[in-house]
């Protein structure tokens, strides 16, 4: 298509991260929504009202009847990923879809299964991806600066801060039947993915990891609720190129910070929250910063196509107008889900498991739209 022709996008659910999700397009110059569909016919017909939506469905496959849309914007609970992707991929539609990529192993390799059979573009929403350390890091990494690469760290922590529970968000994300996991499959993935994009989405040979729900929570909020997914999630795993990788992901622990997410190279290392660049000299070693402010600016007013790394929604529709190459986030997303029920799976098992377990024994989630 023209790099200046609007893509037309139809957005299905328009909960709290579906109204983000129409907000961002809503100012995007080279987007028109035709349609959005949602259970809710009252919220769904008030979202519309507001941007001046012209459709409105209650069932997704109307939506997906349309022969006007061209990508559509998956924003429902985890389960309901892979048959709301796969429908619209068969529908003929390119699909970007919210993380995670989907509930189980399985129902990810059925959705990447059917982009590629159908020829169709995928894309998981990961806007670490597109934040100003991963892009210094990546351009550090490219450039040989790391060296070669071996070891990463992928961290993400909160205090208190598990949906529902501790004050926000609704009961779903803290139900298995909707979400499939906890801290995991709501931050893990975003820092797990980034940080296989960063390194080059090496395969997945081994994994091991346990998960906990430890600390104690308000017992009338955990009543109605039904929380039964973690807290916190660790692992170990390893990549057939010798690259290993750790994690550590918390909705709730007691301490103020588990670190940063690092990677390590024989000539240098980088953290990226906050962002440093760590490397030696002979007899001296460098603690370095970088200026992320003109590294940006120099982005987009030197670099071309700046503008289409602003965020995943902005890269999505550039991709699709065929300005830029499309970031592999739906293949280090599928990687993701390996990890991510790996590290459920070995806490089963008591043991370690090969990627081979995890496709094994994957049961799929999905739940039907």
């Amino acid at each position: 298509m023209s790099h200046s022709e609007k893509v037309r996008v139809g957005v299905i659910g328009v909960g709290q991260i579906g109204k983000r999700h129409v907000e961002t397009y809503a100012g995007m110059s080279n987007v028109e929504i035709v349609a959005i569909a949602d259970v809710n016919e009252a919220e769904a017909q008030r979202v519309a009202a507001r941007y001046n939506i012209a459709h409105v469905y209650t069932k997704a496959h109307d939506l997906l009847a349309r022969d006007d849309i061209q990508a559509v914007d998956v924003c429902l609970h985890n389960n309901y990923h892979m048959p709301a992707t796969v429908a619209a991929l068969e529908a003929g539609k390119d699909v970007f879809c919210e993380k995670p990529m989907a509930g189980a192993y399985v129902d990810a390799v059925k959705m990447w299964e059917t982009a590629q059979a159908t020829g169709r573009k995928l894309a998981i929403q990961f806007i670490t991806m597109f934040a100003n350390e991963a892009k210094a890091a990546k351009y550090l990494i490219e450039a040989g600066q790391l060296g070669k690469l071996y070891h990463v760290r992928s961290v993400g922590h909160r205090r208190r801060g598990r949906p529902f529970v501790d004050g926000y968000g609704s009961p779903t994300f803290v139900q298995k039947e909707h979400s499939a996991g906890g801290a995991l499959y709501d931050m893990g993935v975003y820092h797990i993915a980034t940080a296989l994009w960063l390194i080059g989405n090496p395969k997945v040979t081994r994994i091991t990891g346990r998960t906990y729900q430890e600390i104690d929570m308000d017992e009338r909020r955990r009543e109605i609720s039904g929380y039964n997914v973690e807290e916190l999630g660790v692992g170990f795993v390893h990549f057939d190129n010798g690259i290993t990788m750790d994690i550590a992901e918390s909705w709730a622990a007691h301490v103020d910070t588990l670190g940063s997410s690092m990677i390590l190279g024989s000539r240098g290392g980088v953290r990226l929250d906050p962002f440093g660049y760590f490397f030696g000299l002979g007899h001296l070693d460098f603690d370095a910063t970088a200026n992320m402010g003109a590294f940006d600016w120099r982005l987009h007013n030197v670099a071309q196509d700046g503008d289409a790394y602003d965020g995943p929604q902005q890269h999505w529709i550039a991709a699709l107008q065929g300005r830029v190459p499309l970031i592999p986030s739906a293949q280090c997303a599928l990687n993701t889900m390996l990890i991510s029920e790996g590290i459920y799976l070995s806490e089963r098992m008591g043991r370690e498991v090969t990627a081979e377990d995890v496709l094994a024994q994957s049961v799929s989630t999905a739940r039907p739209i």
